[in-house]
């Protein structure tokens, strides 16, 4: 079934070729997303949306005829009649409360989406999304209990053979993307033309942004041999028989027929994404290189008011190279009375300011200095080793043994509670003590762990020694 037999309709292509093009396709569209709003949209809501849009609109509609409609709501039902009779806008058909339904149809609605997403097409990173869309696709394929392995054909190989056709017209209008902006580089004149054409930053944001993405992520070449062994898996594995038995079954086919199709797909999509994409990418990584050589020599170009003075000076120093010394010199000599070179430099204020000294203080620094006995140290020394307390010593240690022992001969530290840090510390350092023979307490280590609010710790259980 071709175009035209989808659309079942003479007229159909008649309001994108009228006088009023803009208007049906700008009303059309308003209608679409009205559709979208309300479970059922009647003949009085659209035409009310069509008449508000004429109100505000900045096209004037003129009759099929060529006469000129000022009311907007006359204009409205000739706008309406006129997309029903083309097929844009279902015929005629009485609703639940008696009004005509005004429907867009499903033929109508596939072409304007076409056209309004091709209109808005931008950089929006549809190179890596049909990359990334045929790596999900065959990741999930290969998965436990895959739903898309119990289909192949239609869930695996049709998904797989559109993204890599919109991948490839991807790739075909980015090389068309870059013949354009050579043409704009080309019709730069002057130096304000110049400056919009970076200002604009066409080069990166508008057509390039998503492919130096792919060229610089280093995740897009591990998802391209991913797809690349997997596109191998399903040639020689039992998927392929399934495939091949449901595009029989979907495209009634003979088995061999229908084996060589997949077999013709499946080799189709291992050479695009072995060889076509590779050199497609090394093609556009050139007409990039030559954009920027042409870029460069046109803008020196119209810096230079059209001299080439690269060339200029190029033909010069070879012409001083061929000359005598004393006529090279006398060259010289008027070339520099030709040329001005003025020498500019600024001083700031801090350069010159002088500096205050900051005043002195001279009074006494550094310690005293004074003689001291070795026996005055030592007695120093054991004050100060006094005067720090050490809070989990053998003594603190031993303290707060006796206060939870109490009367028992032992204690398990999955009964006792730990209240702060301090505690869960004395009983850790009660196993540290344990070999000491100075320590009266013996320390047996569990295999299982005790959670506390403060820690998780080994459970233990202490014993009194005996004697």
């Amino acid at each position: 079934m071709d175009i035209f037999e989808l659309v079942d309709n003479e007229k159909f292509f008649n309001p994108l070729s009228s006088q009023n093009r803009r208007i049906y396709y700008e009303c059309i569209l308003i209608l679409i997303e009205k559709s979208k709003e309300v479970p059922v949209l009647y003949d009085s809501d659209a035409r009310n949306c069509v008449a508000i849009y004429l109100k505000n609109s900045k096209y004037v509609f003129q009759g099929e005829h060529g006469e000129e409609e000022q009311v907007p709501d006359r204009s409205a039902s000739a706008i309406m009649a006129y997309l029903r009779e083309c097929g844009w806008v279902t015929p005629r058909e009485i609703g639940r409360n008696g009004e005509n339904v005004a429907n867009v149809s499903v033929s109508c609605r596939r072409i304007i989406e076409f056209l309004r997403k091709m209109c808005e097409k931008g950089n929006d990173g549809a190179l890596s999304n049909h990359i990334f869309s045929m790596y999900e696709i065959l990741k999930a394929s290969f998965e436990e209990d895959s739903a898309r392995a119990e289909r192949p054909y239609t869930t695996i190989l049709k998904p797989l053979t559109d993204h890599a056709e919109e991948l490839k017209n991807e790739l075909l209008d980015l090389k068309d993307s870059i013949a354009s902006i050579m043409r704009m580089v080309m019709e730069l004149q002057d130096a304000n033309s110049v400056g919009r054409f970076l200002m604009k930053d066409e080069l990166l944001d508008k057509f390039f942004n998503d492919y130096f993405f792919i060229k610089n992520n280093g995740l897009i070449p591990s998802q391209l041999s991913f797809i690349k062994n997997k596109l191998r898996v399903i040639e020689q594995g039992q998927i392929f028989e399934k495939m091949a038995a449901e595009c029989a079954a979907v495209q009634h086919l003979g088995s061999a027929e229908a084996a060589e199709k997949v077999r013709d797909a499946l080799a189709g999509l291992s050479y695009f994404i072995s060889v076509d994409y590779e050199e497609n990418m090394e093609l556009i990584d050139a007409r990039i290189n030559t954009y920027y050589n042409l870029a460069n020599i046109r803008m020196m170009l119209v810096m230079g008011n059209g001299v080439n003075m690269e060339s200029l000076l190029d033909g010069f120093l070879s012409t001083l190279k061929g000359m005598e010394s004393g006529e090279r010199e006398r060259a010289l000599d008027k070339v520099a009375e030709c040329t001005r070179i003025s020498s500019q430099k600024y001083i700031g204020r801090k350069s010159y300011e002088r500096r205050k000294r900051r005043e002195r203080d001279h009074s006494a620094i550094g310690l005293p200095n004074c003689d001291i006995s070795q026996e005055e140290k030592e007695l120093r020394t054991q004050e100060i080793m006094s005067g720090a307390r050490n809070r989990f010593s053998i003594e603190c240690t031993q303290r707060f043994l006796e206060e939870r022992m109490a009367e028992k001969k032992e204690l398990e530290l999955k009964g006792q509670s730990v209240g702060d840090r301090e505690e869960a510390l004395l009983f850790a350092a009660s196993v540290m003590y344990a070999g000491i023979e100075d320590f009266p307490y013996a320390v047996e280590l569990k295999e299982d762990y005790v959670e506390k609010d403060i820690a998780r710790m080994s459970n233990m259980i202490i014993k009194k020694r005996q004697g």
